[in-house]
């Protein structure tokens, strides 16, 4: 049985290829999963290979050898296409239409073919040590694996040409030397076929695939790095639109305070009067700030104002500023800081948004006859919500208190007037704030006579989420544990708890903010409460959400101080699933995760 060689060595390798590919968990990538698909096929054809062997050289030529032959056949063309599709995926990977397409004319086609090789003559050859095959099958077989492995080649030609000054060519230049592997095993196959070199061949391309085209270890890591990246950026962003937050609530407290040590002792009841006028505005600029920009407590799908239109932020701000960038003189200085991390598709009514927007930078550039125009864009993400706080602040001439006053408390309702100034882009002052009103957003103002206005609008937006995003299962598939307590230290002791533990760990201070989150339908595989928090207590935490949410039932864990712990069946009692206990919180903190995750 010295032809069976090959294909047992075949068998081995497929098994070893097979048994560290799933023996850990990859990323669900159209390319894994082709890859997936090769080394299966590749599995079984070195299976079917080895039977024909054993079976001839035992048998000789039984009846049914002839379909297994067949099946052999459909396997090596099925193996042939996925190592097509494979090149096809890494190659054309940004048109997934044209891609679509092609697959589901291949596999037609396959079909069609399989089907024929039961209708087909098949001749089987097994004399002298030879074991071979030939007649119309065999004919029509070769014809599709050279017409697959020419395509093969052609895509990776292609690829190599495109990406030539790329690093990209690493993966395809493997991809070339194994088409011409194809080519030669098939030459072989037809000069001498005792040699059954073609399932070997088969598994040695999915070996080097494994370990130079597309190491799927290499992949993950690649993402990992992706996204460190993006979560660098993030929170760089984040902590710069923070500090200027920080600075924008400074100083109207600055403002007071100065106010207050001026009026410290003053008779004059009019200056008195002048300066509560001053805290007044500062107190509401202040107030302002927290409640609508820093506050994302109150960010909920449920609460949001959305069109049924699916929109790009960046292409609505970048249409916007080229639109009023003609209109600028040389005296100004247009200075614009957009965030990188907004998501690129929003469902929002963008039209409406557009003039709002157009309609601030147009008034800016009106009244402002020299010095800057900064545009300002940063972004507050919470669950599938995006609120939008755009920024516009210019040194121009300013306006009165009166006129920030009127445009403040202008009503939202739209008149007759209003409603046939819709259709243009460019709307006056007060029917943008009546439409960003209409949308379920707010424009702030900040501004002094021959000092300059800052704008600020703010708006939340739902996020269209991208269900396929393969990334987004492997890594944030993980079970969710959140935990709250008042105490940052609990938290802190939790949290590197946690590492050791392959979960998604959340941590809030708000209770309220964890009720709200149940309420808008968040999962959570497991939840742990701090027994006395200001201002509700576990108990009433839990209360809270069984009330928001219909038949409420994730495990819910209580943390106890060692002098509750003699009534600690009571909490069991009043509905909490289990409980930790704080003087003892590694050893039953264990205990809970591998009981509940």
């Amino acid at each position: 049985m010295n032809n069976l060689y090959f294909p047992i060595c075949a068998v081995l390798i497929n098994v070893l290829i097979l048994t560290v590919f799933y023996s850990k968990r990859r990323i669900k990538s159209d390319e894994t999963k082709a890859y997936s698909n090769l080394i299966i096929v590749g599995f079984l054809e070195s299976v079917v290979a080895s039977t024909l062997v054993v079976l001839m050289n035992l048998y000789g030529k039984p009846s049914f050898i002839y379909n297994l032959h067949r099946i052999d056949y459909i396997l090596m063309l099925f193996w042939v296409w996925a190592l097509f599709n494979y090149v096809l995926i890494v190659s054309v990977n940004n048109h997934r239409k044209i891609r679509g397409m092609i697959q589901k004319i291949t596999i037609i086609i396959n079909l069609i073919v399989s089907i024929s090789f039961f209708f087909l003559e098949v001749n089987v050859i097994n004399e002298n040590g030879i074991i071979d095959t030939n007649g119309q099958a065999m004919n029509v077989l070769f014809t599709m694996l050279a017409v697959y492995i020419v395509l093969i080649v052609i895509l990776v030609i292609k690829s190599l040409i495109k990406n030539i000054k790329s690093s990209s060519n690493k993966k395809f230049i493997p991809l070339f030397i194994l088409g011409i592997m194809g080519i030669i095993s098939l030459v072989i196959r037809s000069i001498a076929p005792e040699v059954l070199l073609i399932s070997l061949v088969a598994a040695y391309a999915d070996l080097i695939m494994f370990f130079t085209i597309e190491n799927p270890d290499v992949k993950m890591i690649y993402e990992l790095n992706k996204n460190k990246k993006l979560l660098e950026s993030m929170s760089e962003e984040k902590s710069n639109f923070l500090f200027s937050m920080s600075q924008e609530t400074k100083r109207p407290i600055d403002n007071i305070i100065e106010v207050k040590t001026m009026l410290e002792g003053e008779k004059d009841l009019s200056v008195v009067d002048n300066g509560l006028k001053v805290i007044e505005n500062n107190a509401r600029s202040l107030k302002n700030i927290i409640n609508n920009v820093l506050d994302i407590s109150n960010l909920s799908s449920s609460k949001l104002t959305v069109s049924s239109e699916t929109y790009n932020f960046y292409t609505v701000i970048n249409t916007v500023l080229k639109s009023v960038s003609t209109k600028i003189s040389d005296k100004i200085s247009l200075r614009t800081n957009i965030s990188k991390n907004i998501p690129t598709e929003l469902y929002g009514d963008s039209v409406k948004l557009k003039q709002v927007l157009t309609s601030i930078l147009a008034n800016a550039i009106k009244y402002t006859k020299e010095g800057y125009i900064d545009v300002d864009v940063n972004e507050i993400v919470k669950y599938d919500v995006c609120r939008l706080v755009v920024t516009i602040e210019d040194s121009g001439c300013g306006m009165t208190v009166e006129k920030v006053n009127e445009l403040l408390k202008s009503n939202s309702d739209l008149e007759d007037t209003d409603l046939l100034k819709l259709d243009n882009l460019d709307v006056d002052l007060k029917l943008a704030f009546k439409i960003i009103k209409k949308l379920g957003g707010y424009i702030n103002i900040k501004s002094e006579e021959n000092v300059g206005s800052t704008f600020t609008i703010v708006i939340d937006q739902k996020i269209k989420l991208n269900k396929n995003s393969y990334y987004s299962e492997y890594i944030f598939n993980k079970k969710k544990v959140i935990a709250v307590s008042d105490k940052r230290q609990t938290l802190k002791d939790l949290n590197g708890l946690s590492s050791k533990y392959d979960i998604e760990f959340l941590t809030t201070m708000y209770s309220n903010d964890l009720v709200q989150r149940v309420k808008d339908g968040e999962k959570f595989d497991l939840i742990i409460l701090e027994d006395e928090m200001m201002p509700d207590s576990a108990l009433s935490v839990l209360g809270k959400m069984q009330e928001v949410r219909k038949g409420f039932n994730t495990p819910t864990i209580v943390m106890l101080r060692k002098n509750k712990e003699s009534i600690k069946e009571h909490y069991v009692e009043d509905g909490f699933d289990n409980y930790i206990r704080k003087e003892n919180l590694e050893e039953d903190y264990d205990k809970i995760i591998k009981k509940y995750i």
